[in-house]
């Protein structure tokens, strides 16, 4: 047996992969191990640059490279890497490396012997993917877990809830510091800083009660690594999302419910406080009334006893103005108590506003107040009690005027939206404080000195503005003045309810 056949022999009982490349990386010999693994014949393979044959294009130049440079070493040396069988598969083999000399000591071949590991390596692939999907899952367990715990915190008011929920989610996916979450309800909006669109997006609608109330919407930064067309989201993750918006709308549904029913128990307790005061207001305004009454006439009969001395005269003056100062407020506790109900009239707003603002021109005048009115021509008539109207714009005139002091501008529009008519009256004086216009319609609230308000202006308006089956709105921010608007149905709008 020549050197050949003992060469080839030897290569064909291997038990390994066995191949011998020449230093071009040209494949020289091969046994049938290579042969039975590749799907290649050694017809085929011989002469083929080994390279150019198995190795993938963005990792070859780098196998060629290590290959050649562990081969100068005339030790045995180990490298690994994948290469593609003839049919596309993927093969996994460790290889040991040894240089073959020629009689002078020259390296003039190769020899490469390897292990087939692919079933190692698969192995330890599908491992690997099982512990990022746990790790993965945990992730987003303890994600939910964290918004469920939010959720629950009653403390939590909702906007502060969601903010948190949108700084929180990031966390639950697999690039947290790649990952941006935009939360949307209505026209609220929540999202993570430096938040923008990608092309790597997943939208999840939000519904509660079937509608659809606002958007979750989660954006990855592109990831350099990632093939063209592959999603940046694994399963999971959309999972998460969706739980996420489900557990979103129950967190909205129950807050709003228990937000709904903490102002319906106010508002019960304060309807339960107005009508108690009612009461009370309504027995003493009664009780006041008759001996008011005596006071104020037996002062205007004794002011018309001839040549009374001036300084009883001045004195019973004195009584007659203030027992009518106390009529007022005993009329505005009666409007307060509802014992005054309106007598409803087809009534034109504008002359009506136009006359109240005559009993408020002196006071307007002497504090250097402008009253600008804005009337709408085409009011239709509202049913309404003049008496009461007035009663509102000199009530609300009124405060304007306390409220700017010296110099300011107070305007009063009225307008014809979809058979409401409205009226405004707006002023540019120093506005309310948050805390001060939660309570402004209370009965007795006042901030005025003990002498200059009874704190009953503001809860007299509002009550006949109920009585005429309207509504008020007011709006205030301190420094940028008040303005108040009343809404009244109008006449068309009642013949037609009735």
């Amino acid at each position: 047996m020549n050197l050949q056949e003992y060469y080839d022999t030897i290569m064909q009982l291997s038990h390994g992969i066995v191949v011998t490349l020449d230093l071009n990386g040209e494949i020289i010999h091969g046994n049938s191990r290579l042969e039975s693994l590749t799907g290649y014949s050694m017809k085929e393979l011989a002469g083929q640059d080994w390279f150019e044959t198995f190795v993938s294009s963005e990792k070859r130049n780098e196998s060629r490279k290590e290959v050649f440079e562990k081969s100068r070493d005339k030790d045995i040396s180990k490298v690994s890497g994948a290469i593609s069988t003839k049919d596309g598969d993927k093969v996994y083999i460790d290889w040991n490396l040894k240089p073959l000399t020629d009689s002078n000591g020259r390296i003039i071949s190769i020899l490469c012997v390897g292990q087939d590991v692919t079933a190692h390596m698969l192995r330890q692939k599908g491992l690997l993917r099982e512990r990022f999907t746990l790790i993965e899952r945990n992730k987003e367990l303890n994600c939910l877990y964290e918004i469920s715990r939010l959720g629950g915190d009653m403390k939590l008011g909702l906007k502060e809830t969601l903010k948190n929920i949108v700084n929180l989610l990031p966390s639950g996916f697999q690039h947290p510091d790649k990952t941006h979450i935009r939360l949307r309800m209505g026209s609220l909006s929540w999202q993570t800083e430096g938040y923008k669109k990608t092309e790597d997006i997943l939208v999840e609608p939000i519904y509660t009660s079937k509608d659809i109330r606002g958007a979750l919407t989660v954006a990855v930064e592109s990831q350099g690594d990632n093939r063209k067309g592959e999603s940046a989201f694994i399963d999971d993750e959309k999972d998460l999302l969706t739980t996420a918006a489900q557990q979103i709308a129950i967190i909205v549904s129950k807050k709003e419910i228990k937000s709904a029913k903490l102002e319906l128990e106010n508002q019960l307790r304060q309807a339960d406080r107005l009508a108690k005061i009612g009461q009370f207001s309504a027995g003493v305004a009664h009780e006041i009334n008759e001996p008011l009454a005596n006071i104020l006439g037996y002062a205007q009969l004794a002011l018309q006893t001839p040549e009374l001395p001036d300084q009883v005269q001045m004195d019973l003056g004195n009584i007659v103005d203030s027992s009518l100062h106390a009529r007022e407020i005993i009329k505005k506790i009666m409007f307060f108590s509802r014992q005054l109900p309106p007598q409803l009239l087809p009534t034109n707003l504008n002359d009506t506003i136009s006359q109240a603002l005559r009993i408020t021109e002196t006071a307007a005048k002497r504090n250097s107040i402008n009253i600008i009115c804005d009337f709408d021509e085409n009011l239709p008539p509202v049913p309404a009690d003049p008496q009461h109207i007035k009663q509102v714009i000199v009530n609300l005139a009124a405060n304007a005027i306390q409220a700017m002091g010296e110099g300011g501008t107070l305007t009063i529009k009225t307008l014809n939206n979809k058979n409401d008519v409205y009226v405004i009256v707006e002023d540019n004086g120093p506005g309310i404080p948050p805390e001060e216009l939660k309570q402004i319609f209370n009965p007795f609230y006042t901030t005025k000195d003990v002498d200059k308000g009874t704190g009953l202006g503001l809860s007299v308006v509002l009550g006949i503005v109920k009585a005429h089956k309207g509504f008020i709105q007011v709006h205030s921010e301190p420094g940028e003045g008040t303005r108040f608007e009343i809404v009244f149905p109008c006449l068309q709008n009642n013949l037609t309810d009735d």
